[in-house]
């Protein structure tokens, strides 16, 4: 099989043609070949590489006025001009971040790769930078790591935001028990060294999100861990990671996004516990193990800008379908942005181990729309392959809403939503994956004319796990 799947693929970058850039690039954090529509990296870090298993790969693809296409990019740690060598369990692309990280107007990729052997060390960890251009990711740099141990995981998830406020980019790591952040100038060849983050509090901090929920102008950073999620921020007036300290201490979870639900300009946080029993975060489950959501909404007058406490979401909450079910996974993924185009924002939420009937682990997404109250259960829809509209049909361990992100890929002012199930058709055990796109609309995502894209559209080979990690 390895054989199989190497014979496949070339090692080397490979560019399909994308459309052409405009003049001047577009500035938007996920347009990395600046034409002035969002794009999507999908992550595949399972992938065998030339023999070499879990080495990992990552698709680019490109968005255009049709929304998403089967336009894109191929890349691995072997292509041409990309640090590092694809290795046995590297798991290149295990985390994916964008933003203008050398502020020339176009987008860089940030891809994690935690299980990247680096200096000589299992498990280290590594984050590579792709720079974007005309002709994106021909290029790429290594971020200096810092200490290097067995097993830190460096690269278990990434953030890009502006935590200063001097409007350039500082980016957050996050390792098994580690923070680093890096702050000042970036170049092609050249990255700030970084500091790692010293607080007894971070025991395992894994996923990441940003968000400015003050409004001050300057974002604070969500690290949240299984026991606790640490909101934090820079002090006014300083720069230096020293100053990166801890502003607030809510319920922990496993994932997290940050996006303004109720248009009051100032972001809000949306945190999952998505397996209570696995992962308890020490307070009462409401979902009885089936998993739930918190949305702590931003506030100028608390300190990291969140309260405390939040609304809880599960299904068996009023106004949402379907009821709670031992390990549903409601909240494996979740992303926020404006589906309908009022301001608002919507918060997408994956349920990957949904089942219907006698179909095991088919899953879907539900989508909450916003107001100026915030979030809403009014309108509320699931959406999942069984739905009138969208391609295939739920079987058994596709795990349908994996992944999920919202962005406006064909720039028409309404989010697209972008559903991965990288379970979806099995090949010698392993799944190669599957991505659908369903357009933006003023009454939540549409299942007109909605778009999939699987192993034969993006060229790769069948059991490559498309969708395991999307761009956050």
């Amino acid at each position: 099989m390895a054989a199989a799947v190497a014979a496949s693929l070339t090692g080397s970058l490979m560019a399909v043609s994308v459309d052409r850039a405009v003049a001047a690039p577009s500035k938007l954090a996920d347009d990395f070949n600046g034409d002035g529509y969002r794009d999507l990296a999908i992550g595949m870090p399972g992938k065998t590489i030339n023999g070499k298993e879990g080495a990992g790969a990552v698709l680019l693809t490109f968005g255009s006025a049709h929304g998403l296409t089967g336009k894109h990019v191929y890349i691995t740690q072997n292509s041409t001009g990309i640090p590092g060598t694809a290795g046995y369990q590297d798991f290149f692309g295990s985390s994916l971040a964008s933003g203008d990280v050398d502020r020339d107007g176009y987008a860089d990729l940030l891809v994690g790769s935690e299980g990247d052997s680096t200096a000589g060390t299992s498990g280290n960890g590594s984050v590579t930078v792709l720079w974007g251009g005309t002709s994106p990711f021909r290029s790429g740099l290594a971020l200096p790591s810092g200490p290097s141990y067995p097993s830190r995981l460096f690269g278990a998830d990434i953030a890009v935001g502006d935590f200063t406020g001097d409007s350039a980019p500082d980016i957050a790591v996050s390792g098994q028990t580690s923070l680093r952040l890096y702050s000042g100038r970036f170049t092609r060849t050249k990255a700030p060294a970084g500091t790692d983050v010293t607080d007894p509090d971070l025991t395992g901090s894994w996923n990441l999100a940003v968000g400015d929920f003050t409004g001050d102008g300057k974002d604070e950073l969500a690290v949240v861990e299984s026991k606790a999620t640490l909101v934090y921020g820079q002090n006014p007036g300083t720069t230096d990671a020293d100053s990166f300290t801890l502003k607030a201490r809510l319920a922990g979870g496993d994932r997290a996004a940050a996006g303004d639900l109720n248009g009051d300009g100032r972001d809000d946080l949306a945190i999952s516990l998505y397996d209570p029993r696995l992962h308890p975060n020490g307070l009462a489950d409401p979902s009885h193990g089936a998993g739930y959501v918190t949305v702590r909404y931003g506030d100028p007058d608390i300190s990291g800008g969140l309260a405390t406490t939040g609304h809880v979401y599960h299904q068996n909450t009023a106004g949402i379908p379907g009821s709670n079910e031992s390990d549903d996974n409601f909240g494996a993924a979740l992303s926020i942005a404006d589906i309908t185009g009022d301001h608002r924002a919507e918060l997408a939420i994956g349920v990957p181990y949904e089942s219907f009937g006698r179909t095991f682990r088919g899953g879907d997404v539900l989508v909450l729309r916003g107001s100026a109250r915030g979030v809403t259960t009014s309108g509320a829809a699931l959406y999942s392959q069984n739905t009138p509209g969208i391609p295939g049909s739920a079987e058994n361990n596709d795990v349908f809403g994996s992944q999920v992100r919202l962005a406006d890929f064909n720039r028409d002012g309404k989010a697209d939503l972008a559903v991965a199930a990288p379970e979806e058709d099995v090949y010698r055990n392993q799944g190669s994956g599957a991505l659908w796109q369903l357009r933006g609309a003023g009454n939540g995502p549409s299942t007109s004319n909605v778009s999939v894209f699987g192993s034969k559209d993006y060229g790769v080979a069948p059991g490559s796990g498309i969708g395991t990690t999307l761009l956050d």
